[in-house]
């Protein structure tokens, strides 16, 4: 790395540290407002009051009744006056004293600020944990230090591993401070304070350890080369974080659950699965009904549907280009259009009760030709299907043994999808089939919230990890297709 763009990256670094010091938020004072609200809510008061003595006075009531009448104006009256001056006196002064914060030397919030305990009970997404802030900020501050302190001693050399950890102490200080940042705007800022308004330094102290770290990757190959795979291995973490989760809280109690996230699990997955088979829940009728469905409509809309994207792709007859657009028009109809009169049609011809509505429409998926009718314009020489022909072979022949295979890759990417959708499939079922027997993993895991005494979070986790179980065998028997397909694609011929 050349030595001006070393001591960029390092100015850039001290220059983010120093801004951790400058003032970030500022929490108003909002005494006024509040005058304002008693000001018009006297005003009402002594406008009622004075209606209600003229109303008196029309009527020709006793003397005494009118004193009193006449007392209740005079005070709110009074009242109204004073706040009026002290609003009067609050406009003189200017918007009232505010607090100013930075994120540096304190972290913690400045110590006249209460929180909205009303807006906390009514939104249970605030909860403030002012402790967890402010490890944030030193966190944040933490790794901004080592960051800078690894390029220091990277001494500008062209290959170092200092400016690789140093680039990853970077990152991670760039999203631990957008973090915090998110967590300060959310405070719920109890009155006469308001929540914190940004003084606009939020916008340097993200750019200027973001431009640090563009210039650390974009000057060192190792450093680009290894943030990648970090990028990459946190997202994968993340997608893989729900999943986790879901099996962490089959095996805690309902208790635990409700009392906050956990990585660890728990000791508690026979009592929520004894709590699970207790309320009727027959855990292998759901897989049956459930497996029969999903598998056999996924079977039908992929072979069906790659002999649909095969007729298209190597059959040029007259309407061709007519039918493939109208295949085009269906994806945009979306399901919920079509469900009553769906469910109409098929009351009429008595298939309710019935797996046979569940599977077989599931023949046209347009979604599917579509996918598979790309692939195969990429990926399928007409030579092949031409030179089968001369060789005597007949079409479904030529399809199911030489084309099938071809198409194995993305037929297996579509068939992951199917199984997924009709697996996961709640509301079609739920219209269809009503009889207790039939009923599919979805649908049953559905009713155990309808528990009218207590709702049991751990069971309720144990029966989606049971659903989601078979979906995870099918993608990791199915990725292996996935990955090959984009082996082969990756190859140029």
């Amino acid at each position: 790395m050349k030595k001006a763009r070393w001591l960029l990256i390092s100015a850039l670094l001290v220059l983010s540290i120093l801004a951790m010091f400058l003032p970030l938020a500022r929490f108003p004072e909002d005494a006024l407002g509040m005058l304002q609200k008693d000001i018009d809510k006297y005003t009402r008061r002594v406008s009622d009051y004075q209606a209600t003595y003229d109303r008196y006075v029309a009527q020709g009531d006793p003397q005494d009744k009118l004193d009193k009448q006449k007392a209740k104006v005079e005070k709110a009256q009074a009242t109204l006056d004073e706040y009026l001056a002290q609003a009067e006196e609050l406009k003189q002064q200017g918007s009232g004293s505010a607090l100013t914060y930075a994120l540096l030397p304190q972290a913690d919030l400045p110590a006249q600020l209460l929180f909205d305990q009303t807006r906390i009970n009514e939104s249970r997404i605030y909860q403030p944990q002012t402790d967890q802030y402010r490890l944030l900020v030193y966190l944040a501050a933490g790794l901004l230090a080592g960051a800078l302190l690894l390029m220091l001693l990277g001494r500008a050399r062209l290959v170092s591993k200092a400016y690789t950890v140093s680039g990853l102490l970077n990152l991670g200080a760039l999203l631990v401070l957008l973090y915090a940042l998110l967590r300060l705007r959310a405070f719920p800022i109890q009155s006469p304070y308001t929540d914190a308004r940004m003084t606009g330094l939020q916008f340097p102290l993200i750019l200027l350890p973001l431009l640090a770290l563009l210039l650390n990757a974009s000057g060192v190959h190792n450093s680009k080369r290894t943030m990648i795979y970090v990028v990459c291995i946190a997202l994968s973490l993340l997608s893989l974080l729900p999943f986790w989760l879901m099996i962490v809280n089959a095996t805690r109690s309902t208790y635990q659950i409700q009392q906050g996230v956990s990585l660890l699990p728990s000791t508690y997955f026979r009592n929520n699965l004894n709590i699970l088979t207790g309320k009727q829940f027959d855990i292998m009728v759901g897989f049956k009904n459930s497996a029969i469905i999903a598998f056999g409509s996924t079977i039908l809309s992929v072979y069906f549907s790659s002999l649909t994207a095969y007729g298209l792709s190597v059959y040029n007859f007259k309407g061709s280009k007519f039918l493939y657009g109208f295949i085009l028009a269906i994806i945009m109809i979306p399901g919920q259009v079509t469900a009553t009169g769906f469910y109409m049609f098929m009351y009429r011809l008595n298939l309710v009760n019935s797996y046979i509505p569940l599977i077989i429409p599931a023949i046209a998926a347009p979604g599917t030709v579509f996918f598979l009718k790309q692939y195969l314009s990429a990926n399928l020489q007409l030579s092949l299907v031409e030179a089968s022909r001369i060789d005597g072979a007949g079409e479904f022949f030529t399809f199911n043994r030489i084309v099938m295979p071809l198409m194995m890759p993305a037929m297996a990417t579509m068939g992951i999808m199917a199984v997924i959708g009709s697996w996961n499939n709640y509301i079609t079922p739920l219209m269809l089939l009503s009889n207790p027997t039939m009923k599919t993993l979805p649908m049953m895991v559905k009713e155990l919230r309808g528990d009218i005494y207590r709702t049991e979070y751990g069971s309720i986790y144990v029966g989606l990890t049971l659903t989601a179980l078979p979906l995870m065998v099918v993608y990791f028997a199915l990725s292996k297709y996935i990955i090959a397909g984009v082996a082969v694609g990756g190859v140029k011929e």
